[in-house]
């Protein structure tokens, strides 16, 4: 049973430290990327401060243009993807705000 826990332990900080160094820079919410890779390595608490604290926050996409919209024409020559796009991009901008 010991073992399954230390097994345990491990895995979750080992899944934590992959998640710290696959999330971009500028998403992290405080710290930096080299501060939250040594926290994760304390066993528990690193990855739990990760999970509350330093994880980017989920954003809710816009949503995207209908397909009919799509249909014939290339979408850099889309007025309803490019403002989709738009849309997008300010809403991570906003979120990287708060």
């Amino acid at each position: 049973m010991l073992e399954l826990t230390v097994a345990g332990i491990i895995v979750v900080s080992i899944v934590a430290v992959l998640d710290v160094a696959s999330t971009c820079e500028g998403e992290l919410r405080c710290f930096t990327r080299h501060h939250w890779l040594c926290a994760c390595l304390v066993p528990l608490l690193g990855p739990l401060l990760w999970a509350v604290y330093g994880r980017p926050r989920a954003i809710r996409a816009p949503s995207g243009p209908g397909r009919y919209l799509l249909e014939n024409t290339a979408t850099d020559d889309n007025p309803a993807y490019i403002a989709y796009l738009v849309r997008l991009i300010a809403a991570r901008r906003h979120q990287a705000q708060d």
